[in-house]
């Protein structure tokens, strides 16, 4: 029996032990197409539980919570499966502080105890009986995970009159600590090897809200809005964090985590984290399970330096988002600027996977997104359906595993925070699925599903305009990107014009003079043909884009 701290409560027993079998679902996660929800705002599938946690839902603010929930995730997967979606991506499964001054925690990240269901949602068999009629689809689930702070579960009384004051919720960055007694709201709970642990004072750094510009200060200052950040440095903190989720693995069988906030922690702890988390998960026979990080960062050499030995399989593409999807098709800057994030960063990435983990390179197990719950929709940055259509076409056609933010087949166009977490089941409540936007992605999905190039090819640029679409005076290649992905013979070329008016590109490919090229999207009817050395002609109309094949 390991030696734990006085500060741990132990229980009268170990923790609960799964309600049923545990196993790898997965081959590989590059034939995945992900799909993100929050929980709160995609289906409603049981009013019952709407203010399970004592706070009403508020269908007039956004920044209150609405009422979704596991059951509705489950009435819904038909739809999800006419997308085309093979994964779910879910919120934070754990009990919420439920309501703060400005908003309510509907979106799970705000733990008040990581040992129990957010009653909101519903109940630890409910999960499990989502991820399990998932499972009998085919569809795997990430759910999303904090391991990096607690709700704002206490307040720092400053001066010890125990009443909370102005200034006491968020008080500026202390380098020693706050040594000050603590008003609890909340007692937050983590499983250990034998037992519960029960987080007191010492089990957080408590150094008050901090410069998140400066790197220290961003690992162990409080998350904003008194997120309250936990010492991931101390032994047994480690180890509850790895032992509770764990436990959510065994319980649920789901299989892998969205890792929040990754950046507000060392990189010694996410290997600490990671690694100990695999070899606890091989152990009953999960396999392959993906580690994949949140590190809000356009950087490559940052995103990498997350994926080292025993740390993520791999990070969100934060650098294609900013390099192509923002700057290209939203901003209209030339697609010669962004050939770093379609490929020439490869290289800073590891070559190889971690030990026990996907068997996949970090570059390989990237996840691309347009639009998540943290930015504004792709519609709301720029209301221009063709321009989110040909930001879908490079989501899915790069060598990344592709997410869909929940919402976007549906063409929602909210701005900043909450106003981009709409209710689906408000705005679209026969959830329809002849909608432009929908049979779009539905046929990228399908696309990619039948070609082994697009999920496993190499990514080689033929194409990429020193002109964009915001040119004062844009060149007659303006917006045009071209690519090709090649798998074992078989051929892949994506062409996308970024601007608003037509546009012509000429290159050289690696198909064979003669091939007869059609556009699998359907869009355009006439073959292209290929001439000496590969040689093609492309001409788009604005806002436009192609996936040719022989």
């Amino acid at each position: 029996m390991r030696v734990v701290t006085l500060a741990v409560l132990l229980s009268a027993c170990a923790p609960p032990t799964a309600p049923g079998p545990v196993s790898t679902h997965v081959d590989d996660w590059r034939d995945e197409v992900i799909y993100q929800i929050v929980v709160d705002r995609f289906a409603n599938g049981d009013p019952s539980n709407d203010a399970a946690d004592g706070v009403e839902p508020d269908p007039s603010d956004l920044a209150r919570a609405q009422g979704g929930d596991w059951r509705g995730i489950r009435e819904r997967l038909d739809y999800l499966e006419q997308l085309g979606v093979t994964t779910l991506w879910i919120s934070p499964p754990y009990e919420n502080v439920a309501r703060t001054e400005l908003e309510d925690g509907y979106h799970g990240y705000w733990p008040s105890d990581f040992t129990r269901a957010n009653p909101r949602f519903g109940s630890l068999e409910e999960l499990r009986a989502l991820v399990d009629d998932a499972h009998a689809r085919g569809m795997l689930v990430i759910l999303d995970v904090v391991p990096n702070h607690a709700g704002r579960v206490f307040t720092y009384d400053l001066d010890g009159d125990g009443e909370v004051d102005p200034g006491e919720t968020e008080p500026p960055w202390s380098e020693t600590g706050y040594d000050v007694p603590l008003l609890w709201t909340h007692r937050p709970t983590m499983w250990t090897e034998d037992g519960t642990l029960t987080l007191e004072a010492e089990h957080f750094h408590r150094r008050g809200a901090g410069d998140l510009s400066d790197p220290r200060q961003k690992e162990l200052a409080d998350f904003p809005s008194g997120l309250r950040d936990l010492d991931t440095e101390r032994e047994d903190v480690m180890a509850a964090l790895v032992e509770t989720h764990a436990w959510w693995v065994e319980q649920t069988d789901v299989d892998g985590f969205r890792i929040d906030a990754v950046p507000h922690a060392s990189r010694a702890v996410w290997a600490a984290f990671c690694g100990r988390l695999r070899r606890r998960l091989a152990e009953v026979g999960k396999e392959r399970f993906f580690l994949l990080g949140e590190v809000f960062d356009a950087s490559p050499d940052v995103l990498a330096s997350y994926a080292q030995l025993d740390q993520l399989d791999a990070a969100f593409a934060f650098d294609l988002k900013r390099e192509v999807i923002d700057a290209v098709i939203l901003e209209g800057r030339p697609p010669a600027d962004a050939l770093g994030a379609l490929g020439r960063y490869r290289d800073r990435f590891p070559a190889s996977g971690q030990p026990g983990g996907l068997g996949l390179s970090p570059w390989e197990a990237r996840v691309a997104f347009a639009d998540n719950h943290d930015v504004w929709r792709l519609r709301g940055e720029l209301d221009d359906p063709l321009a989110a259509e040909i930001a879908m076409t490079v989501v899915f056609t790069v060598d990344a595993i592709p997410s869909v933010y929940y919402g976007t087949e549906q063409g929602l166009d909210g701005t900043e925070h909450h106003l981009s977490r709409e209710a689906l089941f408000v705005e679209t409540p026969t959830y329809p699925t002849d909608g432009a936007p929908f049979r779009h992605i539905a046929r990228l999905a399908a696309i990619r599903a039948r070609s082994a190039a697009l999920r496993r090819g190499t990514l080689v640029v033929d194409y990429a305009s020193t002109s964009g679409g915001a040119d004062e005076e844009p060149a007659a290649d303006a917006g045009m990107l071209a690519y090709e992905r090649e798998h074992e013979g078989e051929r892949v070329l994506v062409v996308i014009n970024a601007s608003i008016g037509d546009s012509v590109a000429r290159f050289d490919t690696g198909f064979s003079e003669g091939d007869r090229l059609s556009d699998a999207l359907g869009g355009a009817t006439a073959p292209w043909v290929v001439g000496r050395n590969g040689a093609l002609e492309i001409r788009l109309p604005g806002r436009a884009s192609v996936v040719l094949e022989r």
